[in-house]
């Protein structure tokens, strides 16, 4: 399970341990919450929106003569980039690679045609220009999700100082997942608030006991 942390306490906990075992050595799974900011953000294809990650998917809408309507992804393109995760105590280079990313979706429009016959197009890396023989095309779906800057997300990986440089990245360990949520409150740490209540009333209990059996002793 992810450790919930602080920006601050991996600073620290990674200076210590760079003290007694020098740098590079240090590796934790953990969860950090904060906002993405980057110095030099990507822009996503269609909204050219600043952001760290996006995706975009252009789809043809067609029917065919008697048939029901229907879709095609006929256009990707996704693209990241390192970022930072910043909180109230500091901040922490983040790489995406290999993370799974929920981003906010910015567009979803079904664009009409002129020609319902063909199409050309030019997305990222990809060019095309197609014709779909007798298939009456209806429209094109455009859609683009983004993890824009100031964006507050939670970020469940392994904290590292490999090379000197303190970062989260995806884990070693492939029973750890490496998840960049826009959610706070996800099951990670509500189970962790749920543990740490259940130490707290453990606790309490106990001193209670305590108390109960030095009463019963001085009687």
């Amino acid at each position: 399970m992810a450790s919930p942390s602080t920006i601050g306490e991996l600073q620290k906990f990674q200076q210590q341990v760079a003290q007694e075992m020098g740098s590079g050595s240090w590796r934790e799974y953990v969860q950090v919450v904060g906002q993405v900011t980057a110095s030099q953000p990507l822009l996503s294809e269609v909204k050219r929106i600043p952001c760290v990650y996006y995706k975009t998917i252009i789809s043809r809408e067609y029917e065919k003569q008697g048939s029901d309507r229907s879709s095609e992804i006929i256009g990707r393109h996704e693209q990241s980039t390192l970022f930072f995760l910043r909180d109230h105590q500091g901040e922490i280079e983040v790489n995406p690679v290999g993370a799974e990313i929920e981003a906010v979706q910015v567009l979803d429009e079904l664009r009409p045609v002129d020609k319902p016959h063909s199409l050309a197009f030019s997305l990222g890396v990809l060019s095309l220009n197609w014709r779909f023989g007798s298939n009456t095309t209806l429209g094109y779906r455009y859609q683009e999700w983004v993890l824009p800057l100031g964006q507050p997300i939670s970020v469940v990986g392994m904290a590292s100082d490999q090379g000197g440089v303190l970062r989260l990245q995806k884990p070693q360990n492939r029973g750890q997942k490496f998840i960049i949520s826009l959610s706070f409150e996800d099951p990670l740490i509500q189970q962790y608030k749920q543990q740490k209540r259940k130490m707290t009333y453990d606790s309490l209990s106990a001193a209670r006991c305590g108390v109960c059996g030095l009463v019963l002793a001085l009687f």
